[in-house]
């Protein structure tokens, strides 16, 4: 008798030897092989795991780090944040461990969806719509890893031993976004055109899409002509839509989100206590919290020169004299109660897409034809058209708004690396220590595969 027994790569040693120990045993209670991957209701749970695990690094590792990093956050204390932001992380590390492995449970999750969901005849199961899911979570998932770590190891099957788990190479970054590509074109297909009951946390073909324009301008070798076919076909779209200027805090309001403009959020339960995010206490200054990451003078600046930007009230506060970030807030800092639920975080947005659209088509030669797109974010934050008259100016301008339309929400980093002004533009970043952009490969990782390499310079 085969157990199903969720584990980590490389980090299951324990649970494989657990799921041996029960071998001999089968209470009827017990979900076994044998009778799971059976109905619609056991794909759903199937998926709902993997969503699960998306979860798991939400917190430090998909938004804190991210954001200082670059430079539009700070970490204002806490020993894995400075580490980070110094570029001295180590290998032994809380959150680089986390991260590896939450994120390849998410990917072993997809993967025992797409190995088992085939062969289920249960007329109410929505297959391609499952499969779709599978593979963007999978997808989106090998390219969270990527940015973080480079060359990684890509598990295409679900786990079914040690052997299997603890030898698996990293594979080079053109096999991996070659993956990654595979898995979005695949969930593009597969998805349904509108987001399942209007949840914005369930991919729809958009979601896909926006995932692959990013995924084709973050490679090692741009493609800004299959980035903007794919802004270009999100933007047709009609279900997405930029709210209004007046509108724009409800992008990140708990209660008013799923918006027009979100093409993927991931969504937490009204009840904190059953399922949520601490980034609340880590951006915001309240009784008995410090907040761990705050914003930088340079964003502080960039919003005062612009008094009359729409955003800057909705993405920054002041509370005591501190300077804090507002875009995670579940109420203001002098509510002792902070509300039991944690706001969704907003992954992609249009906003975005319609920057990137900008940034191709400059990219391309075509300045002329960027300008439109880039006055349609500025008009709606409040501001003037864009002066830029030359192609190296729009390019300014366009990395200039992203830096304020998307403050604090994880794209500043990677569009520095991709814009190879990383260093230069980070503080603690230079010449010397620029292999560190990269975190390392996790010890733990390291010593349960003997195939697995590090980083340069750890």
């Amino acid at each position: 008798m085969k157990t199903i027994c969720k584990i980590s790569l490389f980090a299951g040693l324990l649970a494989l030897s657990s799921c041996g120990d029960l071998l001999e045993l089968s209470p009827p209670s017990q979900i076994v092989a044998e009778n799971f991957w059976k109905t619609a209701g056991d794909a759903e749970a199937g998926l709902i795991n993997a969503y699960n695990a998306m979860q798991g690094p939400m917190e430090q590792n998909f938004i804190v780090v991210p954001n200082i990093l670059a430079d539009d956050a700070r970490a204002n204390s806490g020993g894995n944040f400075t580490r980070h932001e110094g570029f001295v992380a180590t290998t032994i590390q809380g959150n680089v461990a986390n991260l590896w492995q939450n994120v390849y449970e998410a990917i072993h999750a997809a993967n025992d969806v797409l190995a088992n969901v085939p062969a289920i005849t249960d007329p109410a199961l929505q297959k391609d719509r499952v499969l779709g899911e599978a593979y963007f979570v999978r997808g989106w998932a090998f390219f969270q890893m990527t940015r973080s770590f480079g060359k990684i190891p890509l598990p295409l099957e679900p786990s079914k031993s040690s052997a299997q788990d603890f030898n698996i190479k990293r594979s080079e970054l053109t096999e991996v976004y070659a993956q990654i590509t595979k898995d979005l074109l695949e969930a593009e297909k597969l998805l349904p055109a509108t987001h399942p009951s209007g949840n914005r946390a369930r991919p729809a073909k958009g979601s896909a899409k926006g995932w692959l324009a990013k995924v084709y301008l973050q490679q090692p070798k741009p493609d800004y002509e299959k980035a903007l076919t794919k802004c270009q076909e999100i933007m047709a779209d009609p279900q997405y839509k930029l709210v209004p200027g007046a509108n724009f805090g409800d992008l990140f309001q708990p209660g008013k989100q799923n918006t027009s403009e979100t093409i993927f959020e991931m969504s937490f339960r009204p009840n904190t206590a059953t399922e949520g995010h601490g980034l609340d206490r880590e951006t915001v200054p309240y009784s008995g919290a410090n907040p761990r990451m705050r914003p930088t003078q340079k964003i502080i600046d960039a919003f005062k020169a612009t008094p009359s930007d729409i955003r800057a009230s909705a993405s920054l506060g002041v509370h005591n004299k501190i300077d804090y970030i507002r875009k995670y807030e579940t109420a203001p800092p002098t509510t002792t109660n902070r509300g039991t639920q944690a706001p969704n975080i907003v992954y992609l947005r249009l906003a975005d897409i319609i920057l990137l659209r900008a940034e191709c088509l400059n990219e391309l030669g075509r300045p002329a034809d960027a300008i439109p797109f880039l006055n349609q974010i500025r008009v709606r934050a409040g501001l003037p058209p864009t002066t830029a008259p030359t192609q190296a100016e729009v390019k300014l301008a366009i990395e200039n708004e992203r830096f304020l339309e998307l403050a604090f929400e994880a794209h500043r980093w990677y569009d520095l690396l991709r814009w190879n002004k990383a260093v230069g533009t980070v503080p603690n970043l230079t010449e010397a220590n620029r292999d560190r952009v990269l975190w390392p490969v996790p010890a733990r990782e390291l010593d349960l595969n003997p195939n697995l390499d590090q980083n340069p310079s750890y």
